[in-house]
């Protein structure tokens, strides 16, 4: 497999930044499967590769992933600030298919994310349903509101409402960053194959039951899965790797 760090200006992000590939060595790049691998608060994209062995699984499928970094924006357009979403959803995507001629059908695209970029994937699929064939979120932070207020949360609260406003504080999110309210206008038929998975001993896992139980009474097709294992990167590693066995066998 290649491995390039890329220094690129994009305008979404507000200036330099940097960004991940992965491509095989064999192969029309243009007929490889494309995974979005998004990364968690207080990581900016490396973690995938430093602590999963995310691109040898690659290099056993010929798959590309594309690793954006994107800091603590929860990959959310900003009133005043980046525009992260636009940038995973439309530029960085552009971007990447001018440099390596990669495919734009949506049964070849992926998107794959752990904790805010769980709950990242989750808002890609919902919003841009026709652009991704399957939506992975491992341990997703499904309510930023109340993941923002626990203790164990990285992050002092003033960065979520650079990001999502003062109404976080109040437990209230922009319509268009509430999963609850995508999902609830979401068309069934129109999304890609959803799953879910959360440790058995992960904080997040009660918001995630909700989750499932709401994509239930709305009719939208998806697997939840829990698994022995907490918030930890040992746990992602294992299930990246039974997530990619899965979809390509």
């Amino acid at each position: 497999m290649a491995h390039l760090q890329i220094e690129q200006r994009l305008e979404t992000l507000g200036g330099q930044s940097i960004f991940h590939v992965v491509l095989p060595e064999a192969g029309d790049l243009h007929e490889a499967p494309v995974i979005y691998l998004l990364h968690g608060a207080g990581d900016n994209g490396t973690g995938w590769l430093r602590y999963t062995a995310a691109e040898r699984y690659a290099t056993e499928k010929g798959l590309v992933l594309i690793i954006p970094g994107v800091g603590n924006s929860w990959y959310t357009d900003m009133a005043s600030g980046v525009q992260a979403f636009t940038c995973v959803t439309q530029e960085l995507p552009a971007v990447c298919r001018r440099m390596f001629g990669l495919t734009q059908q949506r049964e070849k695209t992926h998107v794959i994310g752990l904790s805010m970029g769980g709950y990242a994937a989750l808002k890609l699929a919902l919003t841009n349903p026709y652009s991704y064939t399957t939506c992975t979120a491992l341990s997703a932070a499904v309510r930023p509101e109340q993941v923002v207020k626990s203790p164990d949360w990285p992050l002092p609260p003033a960065a979520a409402r650079a990001v999502f406003g003062t109404g976080i504080d109040h437990g209230e999110l922009p319509p268009q960053a509430d999963l609850w309210q995508l999902a609830a206008s979401a068309d069934p038929a129109a999304l890609p194959a959803i799953r879910m998975v959360c440790g058995e001993q992960d904080a997040l896992l009660p918001a995630n039951r909700e989750f499932h139980a709401l994509l239930q009474s709305k009719g939208i097709a998806h697997t939840f899965e829990t698994a022995p294992g907490a918030h930890t990167w040992p746990f992602w590693d294992a299930q990246l790797k039974r997530v990619l066995d899965q979809i390509f066998p």
